[in-house]
C-alpha cells in the first residue's frame, strides 16, 4: 500500500524518472545509435517536458526540459569522435566519411591524449557545434515545458476554484442538514402541541379517525405508521395472541424484522409477559431493574386492551431514536395504543359493541356501556396528557320518545367516521356523540354542521338542539352525566 501511495500523482519526481526511463528504453530499442533521437524531427524527447508541464506545472515542465536536454547532450557526446589529422587530405577524407556525425579535427599532427590544452579546445569546439546544431531544439524544449506548465496552471486554477466552491457548498449543505434536523424536531414537537389544541390537521383526532378507514389486517400496519409519525418509532411489530395466549403471531411490521419474527413464543419474551400481566406499557429501563436471564433488543412492549381490559394485541418496539425515547414519548405511544385498540375492537366485535342504524347504511350506534368506557378513556387522556375531548348531546326537546329512531337516522346520516355516537337512556329523543381528542373549535364546527344538516328536516329540525360538554371543564364523570341531564331537564 505504501508503494502505491508513492506512485500517487503528487510525486512528480517519480513520474519524471519513470517517463525518462521509458523514453530511454524506447529510444534504445528503435535507435540505439542515436541517443536523444535527434535524427527524428521532432524528437520524441520533446514529450518529456510537455507531459511533465501538463501534469505538474511550470517548474516540472522546466525540469523535464532539463532532463531531455541532458539526454540529447549525452547522445551528442556519444556520437562525436576526435581525429588526429596531419594533412589536409586526411581531414577531407574524415569529413566525407563522418558526414552525418560530428567530427572534431585537430591539425597539430599529434594525438589529443595527454594534451590538456588541446582537449579544452576540443570541448569548446564540441559545445559550439552542439549549440549550433541543437540550440533551437533546446529552446523548444524549455518553451514546450513552460507553455504546457502555464496551460496546466490555468486548468489547475479552475480546479482549485471549483474545489473551493465545492468545499463551501459542502459546509453549507452540512449546515442546512443540521437546520433541517432541527426543523424536523420542531415540526414533530409542534404536531404534538397541536394535538392538544383546536387544530383539525396533524392532530391525534384526525389520525385516529383515519384508522377507522382501514380494512382487515391493514389496521395493524396503519397503527405502526401512525406511531412512526407521532412518536418516531422506527422498528416495531404488532402481534396477536394465539394458542391460548402462548404464541405471538405477527400482524404488522415496521422497519427491520430483527428480533421480530413471524411467530414468537410468549415465554421467550419476558417483557411481553410482564406487559400482559400488568396490562400497561413496559419499557427497557423498568425491565432492566429486574433480574432477567437474557437482555434482548426490545425497547418497549405495550398491550392493546379492549374496553374490558382484555388484550387484543401487543406492540413490540425494537427501534427508536435515542433522543425520542423519553417518558413523554412512552406515554404518547401508550395513549395511541389505547385508542387504536378501541378502533380494532369496533371492527372485531361490532355485534357486541354497536347496533345498526335503521335507514342509514354503514352506520352503527354504540352501546351505552361501550360509550361510557370510551368517555372514561377520553377523560383519562385529559387528566394524564391534557388532550381535550368533548361530548355533544343532540336532543329533541318536547318530542315523544317514539321518535328516537327517527332522530338517530337524521343525525347518523351526517355523522363522521371516528365519532362515538350512543343513546344514553334519556327520556326524550336524543343521541350523544363523543368527539375524542378534539379541541373546542373542532367541536363547534361539528355541532354547527350537524344542526345545519338536520334543520332541513321539516318535522324534527326545528326541535333539535346541541349541548356541548367539554371534558376539560368537569372534574369527574359524575359531573359530566349531571351536566347532560341538566341540559335535558
Amino acid at each position: 500500500m505504501d508503494f502505491l501511495n508513492k506512485l500517487a500523482p503528487k510525486h512528480g519526481w517519480l513520474d519524471l524518472a519513470v517517463l525518462t526511463g521509458l523514453l530511454l528504453v524506447i529510444n534504445g530499442f528503435f535507435a540505439s545509435h542515436d541517443i536523444g533521437w535527434t535524427h527524428l524531427q521532432p524528437t520524441p524527447w520533446l514529450l518529456l517536458p510537455m507531459l511533465m508541464g501538463c501534469r505538474y506545472g511550470f517548474a516540472s515542465g522546466m525540469a523535464g526540459a532539463g532532463v531531455a536536454i541532458l539526454v540529447v547532450t549525452f547522445g551528442f557526446f556519444q556520437q562525436a569522435e576526435v581525429y588526429s589529422i596531419k594533412t589536409p587530405e586526411q581531414a577531407k577524407a574524415v569529413l566525407e566519411k563522418r558526414m552525418n556525425q560530428v567530427a572534431i579535427v585537430a591539425l597539430d599532427g599529434r594525438p589529443a591524449q595527454g594534451r590538456p590544452d588541446v582537449q579544452t579546445r576540443q570541448l569548446d569546439v564540441l559545445l559550439s557545434v552542439l549549440l549550433r546544431h541543437h540550440g533551437y531544439l533546446f529552446a523548444a524544449m524549455f518553451a514546450a515545458g513552460g507553455i504546457c506548465g502555464q496551460i496546466q496552471r490555468g486548468f489547475k486554477s479552475r480546479e482549485i476554484l471549483v474545489n473551493a466552491q465545492a468545499d463551501r457548498a459542502a459546509e453549507r449543505l452540512k449546515k442546512l442538514d443540521t437546520d433541517l434536523f432541527l426543523l424536523r424536531e420542531a415540526k414533530s414537537e409542534l404536531e404534538r402541541l397541536l394535538a392538544t389544541r383546536d387544530a383539525e390537521l396533524s392532530t391525534l383526532d384526525a389520525e385516529i379517525r383515519r384508522l377507522f378507514d382501514s380494512e382487515g389486517d391493514e389496521l395493524w400496519q396503519d397503527i405502526l405508521l401512525l406511531l412512526n409519525r407521532q412518536a418516531r418509532v422506527s422498528d416495531a411489530a404488532i402481534y396477536t395472541l394465539a394458542d391460548n395466549g402462548q404464541t405471538l403471531v405477527r400482524k404488522g411490521l415496521l422497519g427491520s424484522a430483527r428480533s421480530l419474527g413471524a411467530r414468537l413464543a410468549l415465554k421467550d419474551i419476558e417483557m411481553a409477559g410482564l406487559a400482559l400481566k400488568s396490562k400497561s406499557a413496559v419499557t427497557i429501563p423498568e425491565f432492566w431493574q429486574r433480574a432477567v436471564a437474557e437482555q434482548r433488543d426490545y425497547l418497549m412492549v405495550v398491550p392493546l386492551l379492549d374496553s374490558r381490559d382484555q388484550p387484543l394485541a401487543l406492540l413490540v418496539v425494537t427501534g427508536m431514536p435515542f433522543i425520542s425515547l423519553t417518558k413523554k414519548s412512552v406515554y404518547l405511544v401508550a395513549l395511541i395504543c389505547r385508542w387504536a385498540s378501541r378502533v380494532a375492537e369496533v371492527g372485531a366485535q361490532a355485534d357486541t359493541t354497536s347496533r345498526v342504524v335503521e335507514g342509514v347504511e354503514g352506520q352503527r350506534i354504540f352501546t351505552e356501556q361501550f360509550f361510557r368506557t370510551n368517555v372514561q378513556l377520553a377523560f383519562d387522556s385529559w387528566q394524564k396528557h391534557s388532550l381535550p375531548s368533548a361530548v355533544v348531546l343532540f336532543a329533541a326537546a318536547r318530542q315523544p320518545k317514539a321518535k328516537q329512531a327517527q332522530v338517530e337516522a337524521l343525525i347518523m346520516a351526517n355523522i363522521r367516521g371516528g365519532d362515538f355516537p350512543a343513546a344514553i337512556g334519556l327520556p326524550i329523543p336524543h343521541l350523544a356523540v363523543l368527539l375524542p381528542l378534539c379541541g373546542e373549535r373542532g367541536v363547534g364546527i361539528f355541532a354547527d354542521r350537524i344542526l345545519a344538516a338536520c334543520r332541513k328536516d321539516p318535522e324534527l329540525g326545528a326541535h333539535l338542539q346541541a349541548h356541548v360538554v367539554n371534558l376539560d371543564t368537569v372534574t369527574s364523570l359524575d359531573q359530566l352525566w349531571a351536566d347532560l341531564t341538566r341540559h335535558v331537564a
